[in-house]
This record gives C-alpha cells, sequence and structure tokens, in this order.
C-alpha cells in the first residue's frame, strides 16, 4: 500500500531525526517546514501535499 511521511523540520515534540526514522518505513517522504501541527500552521501546503497524492 503506498504512503507518505510529512516530516515537521521544526516539531519541538518529536525531533525531526526520530521522524526521519520512521518514515524510512513510508513509500516517499516530504519534509515541510513547519512545526508540530503543519495543518495548522501550513494548512496550504498540507492541502498541496495532500492533493497531489
Amino acid at each position: 500500500m503506498p504512503s507518505t511521511y510529512l516530516i515537521c523540520a521544526q516539531d519541538r515534540g518529536t525531533p525531526p531525526r526520530l521522524q526521519r526514522e520512521f518514515a524510512r518505513r513510508a513509500g516517499s517522504v516530504v519534509e515541510l517546514d513547519a512545526g508540530h501541527h503543519p495543518f495548522l500552521s501550513r494548512p496550504v501546503a498540507v492541502r498541496d501535499l495532500l492533493l497531489s497524492l
């Protein structure tokens, strides 16, 4: 099954280094310059990502 992992590079709750580790299992990885809640701080970028899948 296709999967995508969104890494939030400014996340202080889940450090990006751990996110990158989790993302190794995903089919594709996207990194966004956002904090822990990208759907609140970068809603257009998240929307665009979802529409591109």
